[in-house]
């Protein structure tokens, strides 16, 4: 959808952060001989550090998410009969819109 100054609206409007869990799934890879977590490795290919961002030049237009993992033992746990393993993470998720040039 466009106004009349020919920018993009979204409609309704995207929340500026995102908290994800996720747990870690492993594989036997026969490209790497090895078990990894090819899924996980391709979600963390989708997200920049909110350091890297920092340092990246801004001189591109293209929006990109900001990712950061929550570290799991500051939030309580309430269920005593489940023990949380190591695979499981929390994610804050930021969309982020890069100024243009003219801005």
């Amino acid at each position: 959808m466009l106004n009349t100054d020919g920018a993009v609206l979204v409609y309704p409007p995207l929340p500026e952060v995102l908290y994800l869990a996720l747990e870690k799934r492993y594989n036997f890879s026969l490209d790497d001989l090895d078990i990894v977590a090819n899924g996980y490795s391709r979600f963390q290919s989708y997200l920049k550090d909110a350091d890297e961002c920092e340092s990246l030049e801004h001189d591109d237009s293209m929006p990109f998410f900001v990712g950061k993992p929550i570290d799991l033992t500051q939030i309580p746990q309430y269920v005593r009969e489940y023990n949380r393993g190591n695979d499981i993470e929390i994610w804050q998720i930021k969309y982020v819109r890069r100024k243009s040039p003219s801005q």
